[in-house]
Order: structure tokens, then C-alpha cells, then sequence
């Protein structure tokens, strides 16, 4: 796993940007600003058709993407989505309507095929309540706690909002080895190949650790 100070993420020669906000045309563009030039952009769609995915597409073809296409991940099957997505050059997760229904869709062919991209050197943009179940815990809307993707070891990912640390000091003490991640809704924490780690956007990342760095929760 590249390790860049506490983050530790799974290895590939691809960039994983994870960017909880309701979509940046902003950060889209930087996403299309730094993918590969080989390989087709696959928009993954979390809500399937509708009003939430032309708006995505309307942005990006305005933001002058190039030509790609579409993968339901609501209706199509699990061979059609792990094959599309694991054939992408750049994927794009919509923003989900919630965090679970964000990790229940994204678990299995979802993930495995924008794993396969990401290992062949895809940019992966993870927008909305997608982007948090990234981290090897998920935080619910109800404040309880439970597994997530684990793509960036020992760590939740929850939006940046005040009191970052009276909200997952519950985890903390429980996993004194574990760290939390704030990323503004205006901002996206991107890991790359070479244990590169770079802020998108205008907003911030702040980050909340457990005792084992040797601050109180």
C-alpha cells in the first residue's frame, strides 16, 4: 500500500479522488484535466437514469469531456459493470442519495471492476456520499459505525463540518490506530501513484486522529 504521512491506500497506478460535495464542475474539470489521454470516460451512475445523471452529463459535456458512456450500476448486470467500468480510462461515481445505499450498490461488481481501472492507471472521481465509503469505516446518517470499502486503510471519511473530532471520537477511542478525514463539500482528497497526495478545489481536509499518534480523540 502507498503510505504518504497517516494515509495508507490500496495500490495502482491510477488516482483515486474522493470529493463528498454534490459535484463540482470544478473538480470534474481537474479530473479531466489530469486523466490519461488512453481510454474511455465512464460515468457511473449511482441513482440510475435521471434527472441526477443528465445533470452530470450536461456538465461534462459543457466542461468539454470526451465522448463516453454510461454505466448504470442500478439496472445493468454485475458482468456489464464490472466489465465497462474495469475497461475505463477515467470513471466518474455520481454523488448517491445516501450513505447506505451508497455502500450497498458500490460492493461487489462495482467495485471490482473500478479497482481493475484504477490498478491499470484510471482516475477514479468519487462524488457525494459515494466518496465515504472509501475509508475502512463508514459513518451513518444515525451516527453508528460500519465497514466501508477500506480503499484508504484505517480511516473514516466524513464530510468536514465543525466538531470533526467530538463526532468520531466514539471510533477513535475504540481504534486508537485509526485517523478521520474531513473533506469540505468545495474540496476532494486525491491519492496517487508514488504516494502523492494533493487537496482539489477551494475547501479543505482536516484530519482527527486516534490516541496511538499520540493526541486524544
Amino acid at each position: 500500500m502507498p503510505r504518504a504521512n497517516v494515509f495508507r491506500w490500496i495500490e495502482g497506478n491510477g488516482l483515486i479522488a474522493l470529493a463528498p460535495g454534490q459535484g463540482s464542475s470544478d473538480l470534474r474539470a481537474e479530473a479531466l484535466g489530469r486523466a490519461a489521454a488512453d481510454g474511455a470516460l465512464v460515468c457511473a451512475l449511482a441513482n440510475g437514469i435521471g434527472a441526477s445523471a443528465d445533470a452530470l452529463l450536461d456538465d461534462l459535456e459543457q466542461l468539454g469531456a470526451p465522448t463516453g458512456y454510461v454505466v448504470d450500476l442500478v439496472t445493468e448486470d454485475d458482468d456489464t459493470i464490472e466489465g465497462q467500468l474495469g475497461e475505463a480510462g477515467i470513471i466518474i461515481v455520481e454523488a448517491s442519495k445516501d450513505i447506505h445505499g451508497a455502500r450497498s450498490i458500490l460492493l461487489g461488481a462495482a467495485v471490482r471492476g473500478i479497482r481493475a481501472a484504477y490498478e491499470r492507471g484510471a482516475l477514479v472521481l468519487v462524488e457525494g456520499p459515494s466518496a465515504l465509503v472509501f475509508g475502512e469505516w463508514v459513518m451513518k446518517e444515525d451516527q453508528s459505525v460500519t465497514e466501508g470499502l477500506n480503499w484508504v486503510a484505517e480511516s473514516i471519511i466524513v464530510p468536514m463540518a465543525a466538531g470533526l473530532s467530538a463526532r468520531v471520537k466514539p471510533l477513535l477511542l475504540k481504534h486508537p490506530h485509526a485517523y478521520a478525514i474531513g473533506i469540505d463539500p468545495n474540496a476532494a482528497l486525491a491519492l496517487g501513484p508514488g504516494a502523492s497526495v494533493s487537496v482539489w478545489g477551494s475547501g479543505q481536509v482536516g484530519i482527527a486522529l486516534g490516541t496511538e499518534y499520540g493526541q486524544s480523540p
